[in-house]
């Protein structure tokens, strides 16, 4: 059976497959949303500093065609344990559309709720 931190790094990982998947949708900002912790911040590059403190805002600024990629890829990812309910994934972000690709790094933190439910408290990219 594999140890608690494993399983947690397996779950933390998948989420944020699961966060990615949602940002290269056609209309993330629902799905990105429902993930999130509502103290949530995220940087993303060229954008002022989003929190969801104002619903209609931040799906304004995640309106199509926001970060529309055919597909995407990590590499070098670190997931690292804070405690049993907080951990961060890092990694190196390739993702194309057409022609372009976008490489970044990128960081997320996640919390875990009382409910058992891991949510986003900052996401972070960086352009390479």
């Amino acid at each position: 059976m594999p140890s608690i931190h494993d399983r947690i790094r397996e779950e933390l990982l998948n989420k944020e497959r699961a966060l990615w998947t949602a940002l290269t949708s056609a209309d993330p900002a629902p799905a990105v949303f429902k993930l999130s912790n509502p103290e949530a911040n995220f940087m993303f590059p060229q954008m002022e500093i989003l929190t969801l403190q104002d619903e209609d805002t931040f799906k304004k600024a995640l309106r199509p065609p926001f970060h529309r990629f055919d597909g995407y890829q990590f590499e070098e990812v670190r997931t690292i344990i804070v405690d049993l309910m907080a951990g961060v994934v890092t990694y190196k972000i390739r993702a194309v559309r057409g022609n372009k690709e976008y490489t970044a790094t990128g960081s997320t933190t996640w919390s875990q709720g009382s409910d058992g439910e891991w949510t986003i408290a900052s996401h972070s990219e960086t352009l390479l």
